[in-house]
């Protein structure tokens, strides 16, 4: 695996991940790389044929609610609209997420 890490490929990735690094950072990174690298392909090396995918470490009960609608006043909609600083005419004020502005 060290063999395909070099300062070309840790200057592309830190490219890739807006970094900017000096040259001595760059030539530091790569050793750290390629030991990372060199670690990971020992892992694959591990026989995990009989070992059970998991999710998590532990198991962990799922907890699900079903969701009740909850009819308002309209007073109490503007009380709580009126809580945010941005609202305008008893809505929420966002930025626009779709279209131009």
């Amino acid at each position: 695996m060290s063999k395909e890490v070099n300062l070309e490929v840790t200057k592309k990735i830190a490219q890739l991940a807006k970094l900017s690094m000096k040259e001595d950072e760059l030539v530091k990174m790569t050793g750290e790389l390629v030991k990372i690298l060199d670690f990971v392909n020992q892992l694959s090396e591990v026989d995990t044929s009989s070992v059970e995918a998991i999710v998590h470490g532990t198991e962990l009960p799922t907890v699900m609610r079903q969701d009740e609608a909850l009819a308002l006043t309209e007073e109490e909609t503007k009380l709580i609209v009126s809580c945010s600083e941005q609202n305008l005419y008893d809505q929420y004020r966002v930025p626009q997420v779709l279209g131009e502005a």
